[in-house]
């Protein structure tokens, strides 16, 4: 982990030149699986989770690649849906070694992104996995993931504005970046409540390539019951249930349908079984997650306005005229500006705090706060997620609903805020 950690963060010079160098250094085994990518700006590694948990129950021997993690940093590469052995990571992180000193002696140093996409795709390959769900970092085009094959399927999940330094400052711009991993030769699914300036995009890019897209049809989605345990639903006939709470939970559900359509069409037998079980044993670790009862605690790691927007929607629709006691941090690089108003507002009490400890790239609470407090009247600012979260529990009243959120970095901290005694 001090290794990974201390490859360079991020590297001006765009491109998948040094990925493609440091796979061709060890033997190119992305070339020897098959793969489901999914790219997008909200609900991916959801999208991903579910789509590797039906490919699991169909037979598969799978890999899923999410990124960031909550709680162990292995929980961005599993293996049939456990995570991997220590030492096993170890061993092959050390099989990487001179091929990483070559490329930084090339001057081609890899990022930590790209060392932990390549270090997945060897552990994959080391561990026999046929199919791998490949969720992408940020963008698409020029993500480190995108140096697979064509893959079986390529899913283009909720788009928004997002990383408008990296990927443009105009949805259009943003879409054809996601769409990036849509191949000649793959099929591909979307999402199917896209902005229509993203939907023209990538109906675009399909044609195009001459690339089979799905996207479902919402009149035939018939939605029976939803709470903050999951939801049970109706699509074209066929009734399923999902783990993860929230109507976006249910959109991202119907992506997934998508994607099964295309791999059905493309050869791949999944049986309705395996599809419904699939989704009803897919869980997400910090989406909505309810970590203590009494008071109700939720982690969420909503880190843009479009995931902010979908967690005060779940709240408004899973606790209806209940207050909110937000615990919220973010990194820098996000909308705080728009992101922090959307909950303040909705809020009894909004403690901000730095969403990592010793990281560069957080968002100062103060500033948060500064913002918060054109919102909320009651706006507090402790030194860590884990100390908001404990005073918001100390602050809690009976009928008042407790979320941390604001990054994926800060949840397990609040976790531990949440359920001390």
């Amino acid at each position: 982990m001090d290794f990974i950690h201390s490859r360079i963060h991020l590297n001006t010079r765009k491109g998948l030149f040094r990925m493609e160098g440091l796979m061709e250094k060890l033997g190119n085994p992305e070339k020897r699986m098959k793969f489901v990518h999914i790219a997008g700006s909200n609900g991916k590694g959801s999208t991903a989770t579910m789509c590797e948990s039906i490919l699991r129950h169909a037979g598969h021997k799978t890999g899923l690649f999410l990124s960031p993690y909550v709680f162990d940093f292995r929980e961005r590469m599993q293996v049939d849906g456990q995570l991997p052995d220590k030492q096993l990571m170890a061993d092959v992180l050390e099989s990487m070694l001179p091929a990483l000193a070559e490329m930084k002696a090339e001057d081609k140093e890899c990022t930590e992104f790209e060392t932990v996409t390549a270090l997945a795709l060897m552990l994959f390959e080391r561990c026999g996995v046929d199919t791998v769900v490949f969720e992408v970092g940020i963008g698409g085009l020029l993500d480190s993931t995108n140096i697979i094959p064509p893959p079986l399927c390529a899913a283009v999940g909720s788009i928004s504005l997002e990383h408008t330094d990296m990927l443009g400052t105009t949805i259009p711009e943003i879409a054809a970046q996601k769409c990036g991993i849509i191949k000649r030769g793959c099929r591909a699914a979307g999402y199917c409540d896209l902005v229509p300036e993203a939907e023209q995009v990538l109906r675009d890019t399909c044609r195009e390539l001459e690339v089979p897209l799905s996207v479902a049809d919402m009149r035939k989605l018939q939605v029976l019951e939803s709470d903050d345990t999951g939801s049970r639903f109706v699509y074209d006939g066929e009734e399923y249930r999902i783990a993860l709470p929230g109507r976006h939970q249910i959109m991202n559900a119907l992506t997934v349908l998508s994607v099964v359509e295309q791999l059905r069409l493309g050869g791949m037998e999944l049986s309705r079984q395996a599809v419904a079980e699939g989704l009803a044993d897919a869980m997400v670790i910090g989406r909505l997650q309810v970590v203590r009862q009494q008071p109700k605690c939720v982690i969420d790691g909503a880190h843009n306005p479009g995931k902010v927007g979908a967690l005060c929607a779940a709240l408004d629709s899973l606790y209806p005229g209940r207050p909110v006691v937000a615990v919220m941090g973010m990194m820098s690089r996000k909308d705080f500006r728009t992101a922090v108003p959307l909950l303040a507002k909705r809020c009894r009490t909004f403690i901000a705090v730095p969403a990592a400890d010793d990281m560069p790239q957080i968002m100062q609470p103060e500033t948060i706060a500064e913002v918060a407090r054109e919102h909320c009247a009651d706006v507090r600012v402790c030194a860590n997620a884990e100390a908001g979260a404990r005073l918001a529990v100390e602050l809690a009243r009976p009928e008042d609903v407790l979320v941390a959120t604001g990054s994926m970095y800060l949840l397990s901290s609040a976790k531990v805020g949440f359920t001390a005694e």
